[in-house]
């Protein structure tokens, strides 16, 4: 079963037998893939037991059965004791239940169990066969959270329950259900094959620690990996999503064969990490190694290390302005479609960067940002805001909607009486130029230096702050070296939102003291 809509989130205030996750079934055309490609039929009709660990109303297990129906088998025949499973929701369970014995004549009430895996009595199975949840931690349901948070430190995803607070609430609760079945319920060299979330794989970030392949002293190994690339197996979702074979007691290697489905054929290719061994994989047409090994890391200061944009935590129509005219000298009148005539003090007003800029040298500006900040990168207090009677005026009309958003590193402003705050701002942003690039959704990498008070929008863009226009050119000679583009176009997250986030770029870079010009 696969969970990841947040809007399908039920929860019972009594249990959590009604707990749902998401309600997205694997279906039985790629259920039945899975069995072939794997010979997971072969493997059950041989007396291996296979468990899945959150099956929902049953496709997986019915996917075998159906199997051997098709092989001439009959029910008698086939080793149904052999097949276990486990759901959390008592709804999804009772369908289950009630499918193998109005369809197939089948008890299977002793095999079955009605609780959540992370709480279920460890036990071993050969084969492990799952659709495990698709939901960032941070997006389950807060009723749910406490009771998990201390398995993620369990089963090596996190250093401990407080980095779910931070930068680990993005990390993927299917990781969690993967790790903790291969550690508690998979034999010795036993087999799992779970169609999952390929972000485990392939994306920076919170699930680097999934790709240690390692639950405490047990090792487990990627296969192979079928990437369905723009396969519509599970309709409406946008995740990029695959079936991977782990092999449990086991040390990954690489190359990792990897299969992505181009225009209904399965074409092979090679996924290994480029820099560290849990970095995520960079997909190629051959079995060969980069000629990065070569690279010469590009050198930065601490305080030029590539960057996300300005966040607004949800307030883009506070903050985002798409007019903008001079007053006088002090002040400036901006609109956008919520507020208009909205006058400020332009010196916390910015121009923002748009498609527009990277497509034209002479494009008009048609974003600005209100920056509250010094210039030091700190948000202004409360006195100082007084200061600026048009300012302080319009942030307090929208102090309800400032102080309501949501977010653990906001919050924190918001405690401190700082409810104007944004994220992504500091002292760099103010810095004299920037080189930037697109972020979300290209296909190349063209970064381009902007000088003066441009900023970068988080959701779209990246940059490296730098103090001298000498920095810059040297730092967008190195960063126009053909093969970070070809690094990124491995990583195959072109046209996403993960395209070219500071994470992947600063694979590139090695931090120094002193300005790179001094190399």
């Amino acid at each position: 079963m696969s969970h990841f809509k947040n809007e399908d989130i039920i929860i019972s205030n009594s249990t959590n037998s009604k707990l749902k996750i998401g309600d997205v079934f694997t279906p039985l055309l790629w259920a039945q893939f899975a069995i072939d490609k794997f010979g997971i039929f072969d493997k059950w009709i041989n007396w291996s037991k296979v468990f899945d660990p959150t099956m929902g109303e049953g496709n997986l297990l019915e996917a075998l059965i159906d199997t051997g129906l098709k092989k001439g088998y009959t029910i008698s025949n086939l080793p149904t004791s052999n097949l276990f499973g486990n759901e959390l929701n008592t709804d999804y369970y009772n369908l289950a239940v009630e499918k193998f014995q109005t369809k197939y004549n089948l008890h299977l009430t002793n095999n079955l169990t009605n609780t959540d895996i992370l709480e279920l009595e460890a036990e071993r199975f050969d084969v492990i066969f799952g659709n495990p949840p698709w939901q960032n931690f941070v997006d389950l349901p807060e009723d749910y959270k406490p009771a998990i948070k201390s398995h993620f430190h369990k089963y090596d995803l996190v250093d401990d329950s407080q980095s779910l607070l931070l930068g680990g609430s993005r990390i993927d609760f299917a990781a969690l259900i993967i790790q903790k079945t291969i550690s508690d319920f998979l034999n010795v060299n036993g087999e799992a094959y779970f169609f999952m979330p390929l972000s485990l794989l392939l994306n920076d970030g919170a699930n680097k620690s999934f790709r240690n392949y390692k639950i405490k002293e047990t090792t487990f190994k990627v296969e192979v990996v079928y990437d369905f690339n723009k396969e519509k197996v599970f309709p409406g979702v946008m995740t990029r999503y695959g079936l991977v074979h782990f092999k449990r007691n086991q040390k990954n290697t690489f190359p990792i064969e990897y299969l992505i489905l181009e225009k209904n054929i399965w074409q092979k290719k090679y996924a290994r990490p480029f820099f560290n061994e849990n970095d995520p994989l960079s997909i190629n047409e051959k079995n060969e190694k980069s000629d990065l090994d070569s690279f010469e890391l590009i050198k930065l200061t601490k305080d030029s290390v590539p960057r996300q944009g300005i966040n607004t935590c949800g307030a883009n129509d506070i903050f985002f302005f798409n007019s903008y005219k001079e007053v006088d000298d002090n002040l400036c009148e901006v609109s956008n479609s919520n507020s208009s005539g909205v006058i400020l003090p332009k010196e916390f007003v910015y121009p923002l960067l748009t498609a527009s800029q990277f497509k034209s040298e002479s494009a008009t500006t048609n974003k600005w940002v209100l920056l509250p900040f010094s210039n030091s990168g700190k948000a202004l207090g409360e006195y100082q805001i007084r200061l600026f009677p048009t300012l302080n005026e319009y942030l307090n009309s929208k102090k309800v909607q400032l102080k309501n958003r949501k977010g653990v590193m906001l919050s924190a402003f918001i405690k401190r009486g700082i409810w104007w705050s944004l994220l992504g701002v500091g002292p760099y942003n103010f810095y004299p130029y920037k080189i930037v690039w697109e972020a979300y959704g290209k296909t190349t990498f063209q970064p381009k230096i902007f000088s003066g008070r441009w900023q970068a929008n988080q959701s779209l863009q990246a940059y490296i702050p730098l103090k001298t226009i000498e920095d810059a050119h040297q730092i967008l000679e190195k960063l126009s070296d053909s093969r970070i583009q070809d690094f990124l176009l491995s990583l195959k997250m072109e046209g996403t939102m993960n395209w070219a986030q500071p994470g992947k770029i600063k694979k590139f870079i090695k931090i120094v003291e002193k300005s790179p010009l001094l190399f």
